[in-house]
Order: structure tokens, then sequence, then C-alpha cells
């Protein structure tokens, strides 16, 4: 019983480890974007910030089960 306990303790640590990893990196994400203030824009930017836009919705649908496509008609009506 205390391998099991101990395997249960190890995997929550895990859990909250990761999930408060998350979002340090969602504040940071932010933090970055604070810093884009449209003055120095280049197409090279456009690209990373839409690269960045892709991996998002790509992490947010392998994390909430929500298809891309919903996830971008979402944003696309966001932006209405």
């Amino acid at each position: 019983m205390a391998t099991q306990n101990n395997n249960t303790q190890r995997m929550m640590d895990a859990f909250n480890r990761a999930r408060s990893d998350i979002a340090s990196l969602a504040d940071w994400v932010e933090c970055e974007l604070d810093k884009q203030d449209g003055r120095a824009v280049t197409w090279a930017s456009v690209g990373t910030l839409e690269h960045v836009r892709q991996q998002l919705i790509e992490a947010l649908a392998s994390f909430s089960g929500v298809e891309q496509s919903e996830i971008q008609r979402s944003l696309d009506e966001l932006r209405r």
C-alpha cells in the first residue's frame, strides 16, 4: 500500500508541477505580447506570431479535446 501512496503522491506532484508551469508559461507569453508594440513590424515578426498562434491552437486542441477548426472558428468570431 505504501508503494501505491508513493506513486499517487509522485503523480500528483508531477500534475501540479505541469499545471503550474503551464500557468507560468501563459503569463510569460502575455508579457512577450506586451512587448510587441507594432512599431518595428516586419513580415518575419508577423510570421513568428502566426507560428506561435498555430502552436497554441494545437496545444489547446490537444489539452481540451476541442477540434482545431472549432478553436479557429471561435477566434474568428472574437475578431468580428
